[in-house]
């Protein structure tokens, strides 16, 4: 990190309001030189020739192959509406006050034959704050919480929770099929163990690449209607468990179970069905199917979202019946009925004019 932020001062430039105002200093041309440019060319052309001799899968399945995007026909679980897409969204994010923290989700899931069924689902610190022994435990126990909670990951765990109580058998699921912060906890471990014996198959379906170079990097090498499997998640895992879930007693319980374990067996890939590329992850057991029936369902008119229409759906239902900021008014229209100022100590600054 010192590293990094030694580069980003010493290779700063200043820019005067004079260039700014004539053309925005050269920014523009800058990030275009960084994305087009002759090494953005040449990486492009590695990983293509990377793609296209890397070895086949151990039961011989090619890295590097082409589906039929948008052929409904092709995967008849959809109209049978034996699969479904299950998402999530705030429907309160994350939530730091004087005295604790709140958090509350939505969860949803869609299939081609049946309406939006949910579930919410809540926590907040109330009850483990509770429990603290006096002053100073109570501060150490909201310091705790304060930087040891992942919204994302609590999602992620009752979005897996959603796709085992509803009864398709197929799923698509909005983000990773694992979440890395879980294979921390013994509770995620749980899971996904749970997950991969109950006999359903699974695909994880990721909207944007550009936090992971890898990904990125092989993206831009796909040609409309390929799939290239990049690594198993056991690979992506050994390079370092989030920053969050680094103590010793996590690693090793994460690395012992699972690492070497169930996370071989997760491939992940970039697809690209039209114009833009996306990420996915699925059990190796479950690659032909899980590619087959995705790519039957991705919605090739929607351009930039060409990813299967009932994941397009069940977000677009969710986002719509869950708006955080509903919520979010309810709190503070309390918290000013109780004083003023509470509510001017407690209330989301982005209320504030």
């Amino acid at each position: 990190m010192s590293r990094m932020f030694s580069e980003l001062v010493r290779s700063s430039r200043r820019i005067t309001r004079d260039q700014f105002a004539a053309n925005f200093g050269g920014v523009a041309d800058d990030i275009l030189e960084m994305v087009e440019g002759e090494q953005a060319r040449r990486i492009l052309d590695e990983a293509r020739q990377v793609m296209e001799t890397a070895n086949p899968l151990p039961d011989g399945t090619p890295r590097l192959q082409t589906l039929q995007f948008g052929r409904f026909s092709k995967a008849p679980e959809l109209e049978r509406g034996e699969v479904a897409a299950v998402d999530a969204t705030p429907a309160l994010p994350l939530q730091l006050y004087s005295a604790g923290q709140a958090l509350c989700v939505s969860i949803g899931s869609v299939s081609h034959k049946r309406s939006l069924q949910d579930s919410i689902h809540y926590w907040s610190s109330r009850a483990f704050l509770q429990r603290s022994q006096d002053s100073d435990d109570h501060i150490a126990r909201q310091q705790q919480g304060a930087f040891s909670i992942s919204q994302a990951a609590y999602m992620s765990y009752f979005e897996t929770v959603h796709g085992l109580e509803i009864d398709e058998p197929y799923l698509f699921f909005g983000g990773t099929l694992v979440s890395e912060w879980l294979t921390a906890t013994n509770e995620g471990l749980a899971l996904y163990e749970e997950l991969f014996r109950s006999g359903k198959k699974a695909i994880g379906v990721m909207k944007t690449l550009k936090a992971d170079a890898l990904f990125a990097r092989f993206a831009k090498a796909l040609r409309p209607g390929e799939v290239y499997i990049v690594e198993t998640l056991a690979d992506h895992l050994r390079q370092g468990l989030p920053a969050s879930a680094k103590t010793e007693e996590m690693r090793r319980f994460a690395r012992d179970s699972f690492v070497e374990g169930t996370a071989r067996k997760i491939l992940r890939g970039v697809f690209r069905p039209v114009k833009k590329a996306f990420a996915f992850e699925v059990h190796e057991d479950h690659l032909r199917d899980m590619l087959r029936i995705m790519a039957a369902d991705c919605q090739l008119n929607y351009v930039g979202r060409e990813i299967p229409y009932l994941l397009n759906r069940v977000q677009q239902e969710i986002r719509t019946g869950f708006r955080p900021k509903i919520l979010r008014d309810r709190i503070a229209a309390r918290l000013v009925h109780r004083s003023e100022e509470l509510f001017l100590e407690e209330a989301d600054d982005r209320l504030f004019p």
